[in-house]
């Protein structure tokens, strides 16, 4: 992998090691780019956004990943800053605005929408910390900003400010203790570590 830049290699070595931590390798990153869809769709993603449609593999990083949008559901804009360490649990209508800002160790499981409020006091998109755990069809929208180690339960809407450690539910989401995302988080990845 000596042709990659070396942004988008740690990139891509961060979310490898969420999916599969073990050695990182030509070898073993090609086993999991061709058995694990969600892995192939970040991989896409990191390309796309580290290399311009100017350049070969940009535009076949470009033309593949949007092939694979419709195929999965998945729809994650490029302009979207996704930390170090993402990983998508389950393909399957999710959709990240192109103003939304995620940390590094996040996790985001099926049917997630988190996007942008269009009018009114919460104009904008969120601001996600790290080590993020957002579970199946919860939606996080709107200008706020959501801590680190940040648990947001399944089918829950978020709107609001939530500190860091904070587990939370509902609609309107309720925080119900502050336990955080310690057990949902896995293999996370840290650089100085590497």
């Amino acid at each position: 992998m000596k042709f990659i830049k070396s942004k988008c290699k740690i990139e891509l070595h961060s979310d490898f090691q969420r999916y599969n931590p073990g050695v990182f390798n030509f070898r073993n990153f090609i086993k999991l780019f061709l058995i694990q869809p969600c892995f192939r769709y970040m991989v896409l993603f990191r390309i796309s956004n580290n290399y311009t449609k100017k350049s070969l593999l940009g535009l076949i990083a470009r033309i593949w990943f949007n092939c694979l949008k419709s195929k999965f559901g998945l729809q994650i804009y490029l302009r979207a800053r996704i930390g170090k360490g993402f990983r998508l649990n389950h393909y399957g209508n999710i959709l990240i605005n192109q103003g939304v800002e995620i940390g590094d160790n996040c996790n985001v499981a099926q049917g997630v929408s988190i996007g942008n409020v269009s009018r009114g006091r919460l104009k904008g998109c969120p601001k996600i910390g790290d080590r993020v755990w957002i579970g199946p069809n919860a939606v996080v929208v709107g200008k706020i900003k959501i801590g680190n180690d940040v648990l947001i339960a399944p089918l829950s809407y978020v709107n609001c400010d939530i500190p860091d450690k904070a587990v939370v539910s509902g609609n309107p989401c309720k925080i119900h203790n502050y336990h955080g995302s310690g057990v949902y988080v896995k293999n996370i990845y840290e650089e100085n570590l590497r």
